[in-house]
């Protein structure tokens, strides 16, 4: 049963979204709504384990230089319970650098932080390799992203708006933002530490950080701040749909044509935007990566062939794109942790 959220508690969902890092004195401001109702939906959304706050580091914050997505169908004889009895199933959910993965019986979407690209294969080919031994896959797709040369865009703002028909007048631009210049070079070890410590713990207070790690609240509070503004570190916030919306997540990787410039990147960047609700997209010249959420399917299908059509008349696109359509409903194994990725990139040994 989906949860019934009010039209002010939307907008509250809407702001904790948009502006993640705001205060509730700053968000009220920004969304209209008063601090006591901020404060009794935010309590709300915690019982109800609808939306989490997450600090996401950026690849520049430790050290890795790719961010790989993979998307895998299985065989039928392959469901995810047989899948789960296997040790590559194992220690694929579990290696520190997958930050994210989502699977059905038949499809999995995972993303994976790198130092390398030959890191990434030492690490994922043997677990793949398990899989095909045992003739659980059928196709598939990796596509690299090599971070000085990749956009990321954090859309669940916009999910929000768009399913709920808010009509903001302060959504995000639609422009691809441009890449951060983050000053990642020699990290201290009390930068190290404290950025391990905002990404494990996003919702404690720098006295809290400080007590478990030893330094000081001032230096703390000093270093959230450069993390947030130099880029090292994003405020997200990461939804469960399925307790209010939506049929399907879809999950899509697009080819752009060769010859194509950062207006065309653009407009088809644009266009994925329109066809559904948009949770993320990732952007580098020649491919973009991306999600986003629909009511289902005929609706999907008839938004899909329009951009299509559009984007393959004016020359951008060649092919359809490559499509993981998820029925949120059979999602059976999900995982969202950037903690334990951070603590292997920078070496930290001592848990906080």
């Amino acid at each position: 049963m989906q949860l019934k959220l009010t039209s002010k508690e939307r907008l509250v969902l809407y702001g904790l979204a948009r502006y993640p890092g705001f205060s509730d004195i700053d968000l009220a401001s920004n969304i209209g709504v008063d601090r006591s109702t901020i404060f009794k939906s935010k309590k709300k959304f915690r019982d109800w384990q609808l939306i989490k706050l997450l600090n996401v580091p950026s690849g520049d914050a430790v050290g890795a230089e790719i961010l790989t997505a993979i998307f895998v169908r299985y065989m039928p004889t392959a469901p995810l319970e047989a899948r789960q009895r296997t040790k590559a199933y194992q220690d694929w959910i579990n290696d520190p650098n997958c930050v994210y993965h989502v699977s059905t019986d038949s499809d999995s979407v995972s993303t994976f932080f790198s130092a390398s690209l030959t890191d990434f294969k030492m690490k994922f080919d043997p677990l793949i390799d398990e899989y095909y031994l045992k003739d659980f896959v059928e196709t598939i797709q990796y596509i690299h992203f090599p971070f000085q040369v990749s956009t990321y865009s954090s859309d669940a703002s916009l999910s929000i708006n768009n399913i709920f028909d808010l009509a903001r007048p302060d959504l995000p631009e639609e422009s691809i933002p441009p890449k951060s210049s983050a000053e990642n070079s020699h990290l201290t070890e009390k930068d190290k530490r404290s950025l391990y410590a905002f990404v494990k713990h996003p919702m404690l207070s720098d006295l809290e950080l400080s007590r478990r790690t030893g330094i000081s609240r001032p230096t703390i509070s000093g270093k959230r701040t450069k993390f947030f503004q130099s880029g090292l570190l994003t405020r997200e916030a990461y939804i469960d749909w399925q307790k209010i919306c939506c049929e399907l997540i879809s999950f899509y990787h697009i080819r752009i044509r060769h010859g194509h410039d950062r207006e065309d990147l653009n407009k088809v960047y644009k266009a994925f935007r329109r066809i559904g609700a948009p949770l993320f997209s990732c952007l580098q010249s020649g491919n973009i990566f991306g999600a986003f959420l629909s009511m289902g399917y005929p609706e999907l299908e008839s938004r899909m062939n329009k951009e299509v059509r559009t984007l393959s008349s004016e020359g951008l696109i060649r092919e359809r794109p490559e499509m993981v359509i998820m029925p949120l409903t059979e999602i059976k194994a999900t995982k969202i942790d950037y903690a334990p990725m951070v603590a292997s990139m920078l070496d930290i040994g001592k848990e906080i």
